[in-house]
């Protein structure tokens, strides 16, 4: 309902309104009032989303939930169109559209649209800080959400210079109004802030759109992969970097270099001292500032692998398979321990999540752009601090959200439906439903711009890149106060950013005990549809590590679907049977229920071979019940064919009676309607009937589950699902896929020629 504000100075006019002119005033306030309502509820919801969304984008997990994330990105960044094209046209009449005869008030929002206005620009900030810019030149379709930030940005600065050149007074040329509309400093303030605001933010995604199409052009970024696949090829060539332990891998530098056009991509002509090379960095490892930071070097060698990975990204040239085999050999697998294997594959994932999920690279591509980046975002912080007494002095001195003045000809409101004790200016609305949301998102961009600088400054790229520059710079070196200021750069680190938590994802359609399968079985369909119960997490234990590395090292380049595992064990040629059929998924399911019967029996005692075969077996069911698409079977036949067993068995032993081993066996064997658990059931049996005690049982089913996780690593498609799965959260199972690619095993060997 409309309330009294401020006085007025005009004279109150003596005519007093009809009863239709009442009727007409009375309508006119329940619309203000409504849009009022429904545009605060928009302002507000988009608040909340605006600030979900940079909680999600500051995670260190960025697309862990792709589609989620996706959904309210878009909702944050579009909603806040149509909101300020409905309340900028709402509030700019210049009288009561619906009022007739004597009736004449003229409304405006002075301190609502300044708010409004704030709000926007924040928006657009928030936009640019988390909207992902990747620099490929493969995928220039990604160009389009800076274009589309850009045009927003531009729109809302034409909004803010317009509006604040008159005073943000959407009715104008009243000169009987300009006595009440003229007034106030608070509004000088709000155009000087708001002018600088854009012209921060303008600077800042003009900024980001320059650093993608440099970074774009760039052989360092843009163009790497086919800088790599060349440099690669003439490096296999030389018989001399052939026999070397440590093969000079690209590190950084190579912008620098004088770059030619080969068949197989760009090749280094003629090479200066700015080339930075990992086994110049392990020539260093002697060095003041390497010695306490000895994971620098497999930081480097993190770098140069993943700039060998995107060439499977990108569909350039992938080197000759054996020779690939034989440096992932040499330099990973026999001279290191399995945990810095994963280590340094894991640091890698996170240069493939940065490139192609966040502004990261592309924003801070060169030595000035970071450096301009950061004074920008300095600028923001500063200003946005600055900005917070302005929505302080509006919720003080101007409630209203819409002020509404009667013309000095119009006729008089009865007084039961004003309060007349501040004058006849009428308010509509509180001003606190703009306030709280703009403050909220002076908060936000606060965060978000220390967020982004503190990103850069702990980011293993800035780690890279001081470290390649440290090596090109002898006087550096020569240095102890340059070696003490670095080396406190380098010790900047967030741990929770890592693209991988060192976790793995466990399924079991077998519980350890009848409880839980029947505490599941009496979830309700609201629980099951938003969770799986079935799904845990746990930490990967050092000796699954060890089995995967150890199973690559064995395999000499070749996969098998756990075939070769069978017939290296004395007891395994009776096992070959259940391997056979087409179909991965089946494999999967028979060999789990078969582990997991044999768990059953011989689950008392732990040991190392226990423990990899029951976290190996449990995560390939995982991967058919959350990620089939990087199983080597079509997805949505994975997917059933899980979702349809784990339902039959759960029917199976849902059963009242305690459910011993021998009893689940033959519950599983009678009533099953399904071939794959009879032919689990009957693995399972075979395995307590052949394996001599349980350690040897183990041993085998170790090796095999190792030997299955490396055969269904690979992916057959150029774009792999791994690139997608990489944005959702970084699997176990991409690790090795990415190991593979280094070691030329870049798809699954058919099943009838597989070992």
């Amino acid at each position: 309902m409309a309330q009294p504000n401020a006085g007025n100075d005009l004279s109150p006019p003596t005519i007093q309104c009809s009863d239709d002119e009442v009727k007409d005033f009375l309508n006119f306030v329940k619309a203000a009032n409504a849009n009022l309502r429904l545009s605060n509820a928009l302002m507000v919801a988009n608040a909340v989303l605006v600030t979900i969304m940079v909680v999600v984008g500051s995670s260190g997990r960025r697309y862990r939930h792709a589609a989620v994330t996706r959904f309210v990105f878009l909702g944050a960044s579009t909603l806040y169109l149509p909101i300020i094209s409905y309340v900028v046209s709402s509030i700019g009449k210049e009288d009561c559209g619906t009022c007739k005869y004597n009736l004449k008030i003229l409304c405006h929002g002075r301190s609502y649209l300044a708010l409004l206005l704030i709000w926007s620009v924040l928006v657009q900030i928030v936009g640019t800080n988390t909207s992902a810019l990747v620099a490929s030149a493969d995928d220039n379709h990604k160009l389009g959400p800076s274009i589309e930030l850009l045009a927003r940005t531009v729109w809302t600065s034409y909004l803010v210079f317009y509006y604040s050149h008159y005073g943000f007074l959407t009715a104008r040329g009243k000169e009987d109004y300009k006595a009440d509309l003229d007034k106030g400093i608070d509004y000088d303030l709000a155009s000087m802030f708001l002018i600088v605001l854009c012209l921060l933010s303008l600077a800042k995604i003009m900024l980001k759109f320059y650093a993608f199409q440099k970074a774009i052009q760039s052989v360092a970024l843009g163009l790497n992969s086919r800088l790599i696949a060349g440099y690669t090829q003439k490096l296999l060539a030389d018989e001399s970097c052939r026999r070397s332990i440590l093969p000079p891998l690209i590190v950084m530098g190579e912008d620098k270099q004088k770059i030619e056009e080969t068949p197989h991509g760009y090749s280094i002509k003629e090479r200066n001292s700015s080339l930075v090379t990992v086994d110049m960095v392990w020539e260093m490892t002697s060095d003041a500032l390497l010695i306490p930071r000895p994971w620098l070097k497999d930081l480097c060698l993190s770098f140069a692998l993943f700039k060998l990975l995107r060439r499977r990204f990108e569909m350039t040239h992938i080197v000759d398979p054996t020779k690939a085999f034989s440096f992932v050999l040499e330099v990973l697998l026999n001279s290191s321990s399995p945990e810095r294997v994963f280590s340094v594959i894991a640091d890698e994932i996170s240069f493939v999540l940065d490139s192609y999920y966040s502004s990261l690279p592309t924003s801070n591509f060169g030595r000035l752009l970071p450096v301009l980046n950061i004074i920008i975002s300095l600028s923001i912080i500063i200003w946005c601090l600055f900005g917070c007494a302005i929505p302080h002095r509006y919720s003080v001195h101007y409630p209203g959200q819409i002020f509404c003045t009667p013309h000095p000809s119009s006729c008089t409101i009865p007084s039961h439906y004003l309060n007349y004790d501040m004058g006849s200016r009428i308010a509509f609305g509180n001003i606190i439903y703009n306030v709280l949301p703009t403050f909220s998102l002076l908060a936000v961009v606060i965060i978000a711009e220390a967020w982004e600088i503190t990103s850069y400054l702990c980011s293993n790229w800035i780690k890279v890149t001081i470290l390649c520059s440290y090596i090109t710079q002898p006087s550096w070196q020569r240095s102890p106060r340059m070696q003490r200021w670095l080396g406190l750069i380098l010790e900047l680190r967030i741990k929770f950013r890592r693209s991988w938590n060192d976790r793995m994802g466990q399924v079991s359609l077998i519980p350890a005990n009848h409880q839980q399968l029947k505490m599941r079985h009496g979830l309700s369909w609201l629980s099951l549809r938003f969770s799986n119960p079935r799904i845990q997490h746990v930490q990967v234990p050092s000796a699954v590590k060890a089995a995967i590395v150890d199973a690559l090292r064995s395999s000499n380049g070749r996969l098998s679907r756990g075939m070769a595992a069978l017939r290296n064990s004395s007891i395994g040629d009776r096992l070959l049977w259940v391997c056979e059929g087409e179909g991965t998924s089946d494999v999967i399911l028979a060999w789990h229920i078969a582990t997991s019967i044999f768990e059953a029996r011989h689950g008392g005692a732990s040991s190392t071979k226990r423990t990899v075969a029951i976290h190996l077996s449990q995560y390939c069911v995982y991967l058919m019940a959350t990620a089939p698409e990087l199983l080597p079977d079509d997805k949505a036949w994975s997917k059933k064919q899980y979702e349809t067993i784990s339902k039959d068995i759960e029917r199976v032993l849902a059963g009242d009676e305690p459910t011993e081993d021998e009893s689940m066996v033959a519950l599983l064997n009678e009533k099953s309607e399904y071939e794959v658990v009879k032919r689990g059931v009957k693995l399972g049996k075979q395995l307590l009937e052949l394996a001599t005690d349980d350690e040897a049982g183990w041993a085998l089913l170790a090796s095999f589950w190792s030997e299955m996780v490396l055969y269904i690593a690979p992916s057959d498609s150029l774009k792999a699902p791994h690139k997608k799965a990489i944005a959702r959260g970084t699997e176990p199972l991409t690790l090795i896929w990415a190991l593979l690619t280094h070691a030329g095993i870049i798809s699954r060997p058919n099943i009838h020629t597989a070992v």
